[in-house]
Order: C-alpha cells, then structure tokens, then sequence
C-alpha cells in the first residue's frame, strides 16, 4: 500500500451530518487499521470536544486537534505538542474583537490552564456555543477583565457570530495583523435558529494549521509527507490535502477543497470516508 497515514477530518467528514461515524465509516477504518494504516483524526475541535465520537473508534493512537494547534494522546488526552499565541498578540486580538456583541472565546492548553475556553469580551455567548460547552463538556471559565499573564497557553482567539457579520471583523482583524496571524471562517452548527446563519472565526499563531500536526506525528515516525493521504471538506483542511501524497476531498465539500484535492468521494451522508479508504486499499487512489 502506499500510504501509511490517513488524515482525517471529523465534522463533515468522518461524522455524518448527525455528528456520528456510520457503521460503514467504523468498518472501514477498521479495515485500514488491519492493513496497516494509521488513522490520525485531525479536527478543529479541542480533544475534549472530540473524545465522545472518537471513543466509538478504537485503535486510535493520536490526534491532531485545535486546527493543528494541538497533537494529543486521544485516550487521555495528555498534550504531545502545541504551537501558542504569544500572550501579547493573543491580548491585541482579544482587544480587536472586545467590543463585538458576541463573546470573545479564547481556546487554551487546558492541561496548563485549567480550562478548554476562556469566555471574555463585552459581548454574550451565542445560544449555540451554550450548547455547544453543554454537548462537548468542554470546560469554560468567565473572565471579564484581562490581563497578559491571564493570556498565556493560548491556542486559538475567536468567535461566534452572525454569518452576516463575521466577514466584515474578519477583514478587519487580516487588516490589522496581516501575516503575524493566520484566520479562517466558514459556517458553524445551526441549532438554536437554522434560519440565522451562524458564522466561526477562528484566530491562530503564523503557521499553524492541520498540515502542522500532521507532519508532527510523520516525523514522530518517520513517515515521508508522499506516504500521507488526507481526507476533509473545509477551509482549514485545504493545507493538509494540498500538502498530503493524496488528498480527497468530500462530496459536501466548498469547492475550495475539491479543486485543491487529488479525489472527490462521496459526502458525509453516504460514507465519503469509507468509500475512499476502500479505494485506497485497493489502489484505485
């Protein structure tokens, strides 16, 4: 077989659109496993917010998570390797968004801080990231007034907003810190209203990314960047399938990721995942 890792992503794409893994998508992971493949999930979920789905897996060794920012042991989730904002840079952005109605979500180390999220901001949380720290259990701790010590072990700045919004403060954080930054946003969970569209941005260190974590757990063992297949759907994947030896992206894909990939499978609500595993053990891809 030529590859000897698989990347791959979770939300829309190895979780279908319920937040599950299939019983098709666990078969075929499995027969990956048995054949010799190392299945890294690599998602912009912290490893707190992860560990539910990826418990109906097993063989899992490590993950990327954090949108790269994180490796993680995925049973206990002891750190392995993290990539931090500078705590004065991670204070300039917090400032940047301060007086936005929604909360500012500063995501940390929580093995160091003691804590998944630090909520601050004049703004409030959106109903969905309520429900979102209640579905995951991800740890929050509210926290209005800042200082730079409160910013250290700082992984990622963002936010949840109006998808009308999140555009225009995300122009002007780029605007403001151009390449000492890199930023994303793409939509977000729809729950408590599917009618206003819900935005997140997310904010990290120069450099940090899902391709990141992934050549951290190569190089770990040793495994060349042309013997590396990723699979994902979104803007923060399009590192890891441009960079990958084979990268496919999923059928509910942004087009962004089906022109960058070298495959397109099926989408997540007809085991895009396992319909490519299988044509990678075979050889097709």
């Amino acid at each position: 077989m030529k590859y000897r890792i698989l990347a791959v992503d979770l939300d829309g794409t190895l979780l279908n659109p319920h937040g599950q893994v299939s019983d098709a998508n666990r078969e075929a992971v499995l027969a990956a496993q048995q054949a010799g493949l190392d299945i890294v999930p690599c998602t912009g979920r912290g490893w707190r917010e992860a560990k539910g789905v990826l418990a109906s897996l097993a063989g899992l060794g490590t993950g990327v998570f954090v949108t790269g920012a994180a490796v993680a042991d995925i049973v206990t989730g002891q750190s392995l390797d993290f990539s931090v904002i500078e705590p004065h840079l991670a204070m300039e952005l917090v400032q940047c968004l301060w007086d936005e109605p929604e909360a500012v979500l500063v995501y940390r180390e929580a093995n160091l801080a003691g804590h998944d999220y630090l909520v601050t901001g004049r703004g409030q949380l959106t109903a969905n990231t309520e429900w979102w720290f209640e579905a995951t259990g991800a740890k929050a701790h509210f926290q209005r007034d800042l200082t730079v010590d409160d910013l250290h072990h700082t992984l990622r700045v963002g936010m949840v907003a109006s998808g009308r919004r999140l555009p225009i403060i995300a122009q002007r954080v780029r605007q403001r810190f151009g390449d000492r930054v890199l930023l994303h946003h793409f939509d977000w969970l729809q729950r408590s209203d599917p009618s206003h569209s819900l935005h997140v941005l997310e904010i990290f260190a120069a450099g940090v990314d899902k391709w990141r974590g992934v050549q951290w757990v190569a190089q770990q063992r040793g495994v060349p960047a042309e013997q590396i297949a990723a699979i994902g759907d979104e803007v923060n994947d399009l590192p890891m399938l441009a960079a990958a030896g084979c990268g496919i992206a999923m059928g509910n894909a942004i087009e962004a990721a089906k022109a960058q990939a070298d495959h397109v499978t099926a989408s997540n609500d007809r085991d895009g995942v396992a319909q490519a595993i299988y044509r990678l053990l075979d050889g097709q891809w």
